[in-house]
Parts: structure tokens; sequence; C-alpha cells
């Protein structure tokens, strides 16, 4: 099955940026099947990235995890990771399609 990579990675980059919506749910008392669900995807979000190596991590928490105010400027990751544009591009791809494929059996995964 080949997979269209591009599509791929913007899926999930599209899910991955709920993250803070899926927070709020989570933690501010909504009752019932949404809450629970948030509680899950938060868990299974958060689980992805604490097992990730130091650089990925850093830059999965950067894209997705961090709140606005907190998060680096491009410039200031790369030097604090001491890579390249080239590298972080590679590796942020790394990640999304790594991610695609772990989460429920490839379910963000975008064939041809």
């Amino acid at each position: 099955m080949p997979i269209d990579k591009e599509e791929t990675t913007k899926q999930a980059y599209r899910f991955l940026k709920s993250y803070h919506s899926l927070l709020k749910l989570s933690l501010y008392g909504q009752d019932g099947a949404f809450e629970a669900k948030a509680m899950e995807l938060v868990r299974v979000i958060e689980g992805y990235r604490d097992n990730l190596d130091d650089v990925r991590r850093e830059i999965f928490a950067n894209l997705f995890t961090r709140r606005s105010i907190e998060r680096l400027k491009l410039f200031q990751l790369y030097e604090v990771l001491d890579i390249d544009k080239a590298q972080y591009e590679r590796l942020k791809v790394e990640i999304l399609l790594d991610f695609a494929k772990s989460y429920r059996g490839g379910v963000l995964l975008v064939e041809y």
C-alpha cells in the first residue's frame, strides 16, 4: 500500500494541532463522551511525545504541546538543538509519518 507522504503529514499535523482544544475539553468539566475521548487522545499524544528522543521530543513539543507563549522561534530551536532547517524539516516529517502510522493502526495514513 503506497502512502502519500505529503497528505499523510498534513493529516497528522492537523490532528495533532487539536491538542490544545482536546486538553481544554478534558480539563474543564465537559461531561460524558466528549471528556472521556478528549482525555484518551491527550494521553495518546503525550505518551507519543514522551517516547521520542530528546531532539524529536523538543520539535514535537514546540509544534504541538507547548502553549504559544512558550514556543521557541525556529531560529531559536535550530540553535538549541544544533540543527539546520533541512534537518528540522526532515525530522518533522519523520515524526508526523511515524505518528500517523502508530495512531490506531494507521488510521491517519493517506494512500495514493
